[in-house]
């Protein structure tokens, strides 16, 4: 026995050694025998392809470029000459604060409502409908886009000169051209007729929801800064027209312009507001006091005053105009601290009007970015808003900086005021030394004075402010206006070409991998090795002969090749050993058939056989052979007379085999077989006979088999192709472990090919079978795929 183990261990060891890439050579023999499926559900992938690409609305992208001004890499328009006149272009920016402006609903909004792009036009398909940039209809909503709340679809068909029909799968109206119509969850609406344009097909409309489509564009836009290093920011829009995209793609750049400008103009503006109302007011002083001046020299007669009149005047204009200048910043600081107060609706600070500390003209720029910032967000949200509450919170802490900085401002002023009424007061009592009418021009000069200098200090804010607006420029500059490229973005036809063949080779790949994995039962050689370390002593083919016995003496048919191959290996198998013990997990797998078999190929060597029917509750080789039930097994151990002639009989497969029926079915076979009677039978059975082959009961069911092992010296193990269970392999490895049956190796029958690796393995072994020159030819034709 251990030289058999031995050998069998050698030559695993040497299949091992010449097999490692046996699973590749498997797999490549599996695709080859199954061509013709790769073959058309590849071409079932291609054409799934080409009816996705054919009936697939393309996408485009629309690419553009601009140019920001960003103080960290370099200003769009350098040093602006105009920056010394006012203070009201200076809300600083980042090319990262601009690419998030550009994704904003809000300048999105502002597009779609400018193109009108709620209504999009299509040609009506068979199958789909394309969307086309020109129709020969003209749709217009007179009602406002936000009353539009579910989306419509209809197709066109002119059904007279001054009617048209709109028709959809449950829905059919007419109407006058030109005159307005209501549509149910869109609004007011007039169709017209574009002059020129040809109507070839039929065409049709779409309203979508304002909301829907702002989102839909959103997501298809992309705003990225590529290089770090430079302040550009890249634009690409998705869309299904190209032209259209461009246009679209060209407002939206449009829209984030002015909505720049409109940020810098709201600062200008609001100056120039304070500025108007200030110019009024001194402007009408200024009147006042100039017709009291003249009333007064007529009353007076004056016509010139002194020289020391004329110097003491001058002084004092020179104290008044600064003195006014004070008043002014004064007057400026208290409109600044009034727009501080509304802390719940904060306002822009005109800040070309404040001091010249360039730490406050920060604080005011930064104040009045935030404050736009803040209005821009409350367009689409409210102040419960996350975001809007931060900005809140900063607008907050840079109000209480300012406060401060205005209040220390204006206890400066006040000081200074202080010191020049000081020195004012002093060259007015040198003027009450001079002669009264004097004195009194003196007075309403220097009031003229005071009020002449605060009209210039206006007006030539004024100038400076309206100047800087004027010159206001957007500090973002196109670069590269909008293209579309010139093949669509998607879908890719190689890619889908590709991935459709892909595909089409996965599906069958992944049935052969879903078979194989749901499978439970036995379906190969592989699957056998894979579950049990036992020797397979040889294979037997599917038979499709209606005979028991398929080996004869001259029967040269694969199956009875095999049959030969099995009995060569058992030879070696035996070792000198006559008794051969057939069993299996279950009924059904073919003990009977293979034993029967084998012993007629036995028996073609001129060797005298046994076959002992031994499975007491279910015989069956006495009806394969067709031959009457007569005594047997049970009745020889039941009854001590009987002779062993008695219940031998001629099988009729072979003259060299003789046959033991099982007899009448006992209740207790199990007992029968350790009877000292079936030990005398046994001994007397190998006196007489070259091979006994003892046909057990399935070990997996009863023990039958476990007993008659003391008789027998090999156990072959019956396992059937499609029909044993994997997980009943662990049966005969567990026997031979705990010693219960040994030797055990394996037989598998009915072996079915299909194709691959050991399709043609040999007869040597009994590993696989074989066609040409030994038997008739039965492979399947490639025609013939579908059996």
């Amino acid at each position: 026995m251990s030289r058999e183990k031995i050998d069998w261990e050698e030559l695993t060891a040497f299949e091992d050694k010449n097999a490692d890439n046996k699973d590749l050579i498997r797999f490549v023999g599996r695709v080859l025998h199954n061509w013709y499926w790769f073959v058309l559900c590849g071409i079932v992938g291609l054409a799934l392809a080409f009816l996705y690409l054919r009936y697939t609305v393309p996408t485009y992208n629309i690419h553009a470029k601009l140019l920001v001004s960003d103080d960290k890499k370099g200003g769009l328009l350098g040093e602006n000459a105009l920056a010394d006149l006012s203070g009201l272009m200076g809300t600083k920016s980042s090319v990262d604060n601009e690419v998030e402006v550009l994704k904003t609903s809000d300048l999105m909004r502002q597009m779609v409502l400018a193109e009108n792009a709620y209504i999009a036009y299509f040609r009506a398909g068979s199958v789909r409908d394309n969307p086309t940039f020109r129709s020969p209809y003209l749709i217009r909503l007179l009602s406002s886009p936000d009353s539009i709340i579910s989306p419509i679809a209809y197709k066109i068909k002119k059904v007279a000169d001054d009617e048209l029909e709109f028709f959809s799968s449950d829905t059919t109206f007419k109407v006058k051209l030109g005159k307005a119509f209501d549509v149910a969850g869109v609004g007011r609406l007039t169709a017209e007729v574009v002059d020129g344009v040809v109507v070839d097909d039929t065409y049709g409309f779409s309203i979508t929801p304002l909301r829907k489509l702002v989102d839909s564009y959103s997501n298809s836009l992309t705003v990225e800064v590529t290089n770090k290093n430079v302040s550009t920011i890249d634009l690409t829009l998705v869309n299904e027209l190209p032209k259209r995209g461009e246009q679209l793609l060209a407002t939206l750049i449009d829209k984030y312009v002015e909505l720049n400008l409109h940020d810098k103009n709201v600062i200008a503006d609001s100056t120039l507001s304070f500025i108007n109302a200030r110019l009024t007011e001194i402007t009408e002083e200024l009147a006042g006091v100039e017709d009291r001046i003249s009333g007064y020299k007529r009353s007076t007669q004056l016509s010139d005053i002194s020289e020391q009149s004329k110097l003491l005047l001058q002084n004092s204009a020179d104290y008044t105009k600064s003195l006014a200048e004070i008043e002014t910043q004064m007057s400026v600081l208290q409109a600044i601290m009034d727009n501080l107060k509304d802390k719940n609706n904060p306002r822009v600070v005109p800040s070309s009007m404040a001091s010249q500390d360039p730490s406050f003209a920060g604080l005011i720029s930064n104040y009045n970015e935030l404050v736009l910032q803040r209005e821009r967000l409350l367009l689409a949200n409210t102040n419960d808003n996350p975001l809007v509450q931060n900005v809140n919170s900063q607008i907050a802490n840079l109000r209480e900086d300012m406060v401060s900085s205005v209040e220390a401002s204006k206890r400066n002023l006040e000081f200074a005021k202080s010191k020049q009424i000081q020195m004012s007061g002093q060259i007015t009592s040198q003027i009450q030394r001079v002669p009264t009418i004097e004195r009194g021009y003196i007075d309403l000069a220097r009031l003229q004075q005071i009020k002449q200098a605060q009209y210039i200090f206006l007006q030539e804010k004024w100038e400076e402010t309206a100047i800087g607006r004027t010159a206001n420029v957007s500090n973002s500059k196109v670069i590269d206006s909008p293209k579309a490229e010139e093949f669509p973005f998607s879908p890719k036809k190689k890619v889908i070409y590709a991935l459709g063949l892909i595909l089409g080779l996965i599906v069958p790949l992944g049935t052969f991998y879903l078979k194989d994995l749901l499978n439970v039962r036995i379906n190969s050689l592989d699957d056998v090795q894979a579950k049990t370390p036992l020797p397979v002593l040889g294979a037997i083919a599917h038979s499709v002969d209606q005979d028991q016995v398929v080996v004869t003496k001259t029967s040269r048919s694969p199956i009875a090749e095999q049959f030969r191959a099995l009995r060569t290996n058992l030879e070696f198998a035996l070792n000198g050993g006559k008794t051969i013990l057939f069993t299996s997990s279950m009924s059904g797998e073919g003990k009977s058939y293979v034993a029967l078999n084998l012993a007629v190929s036995l028996a073609l060597l001129d060797k005298k056989v046994i076959l002992m029917e031994l499975d007491l509750r279910k015989p069956s080789i006495t009806s394969k052979l067709g031959l009457p039930a007569g005594k047997g097994f049970s009745h020889y151990v039941v009854r001590p007379d009987m002779r062993i002639d008695e219940i031998i009989m001629p099988s009729g497969a072979h003259e060299n085999v003789d046959l033991i029926q099982a007899g009448a079915i006992p209740p207790n076979p199990a007992e029968l077989l350790v009877q000292p009677r079936t030990q005398e039978l046994m001994k007397k059975l190998l006196e007489t006979y070259d091979y006994i082959i003892m046909d057990a009961p399935p070990v997996g069911v009863v023990t039958d088999a476990q007993l008659l092992n003391r008789y027998s010296d090999l156990c072959l193990y019956l396992v059937r192709q499609g029909y044993t269970y994997k997980e009943q392999l662990v049966i005969p490895n567990d026997l031979q472990l705990k010693g219960r049956i040994n030797p055990i190796q394996l037989i598998v029958n009915d072996v079915q090919a299909k194709g691959g690796y050991y399709n043609n393995y040999g007869y040597g072994y009994g590993y696989g079978y074989g066609y040409g020159d030994y038997g008739q030819e039965t492979k399947k034709k490639w025609w013939k795929f579908w059996r």
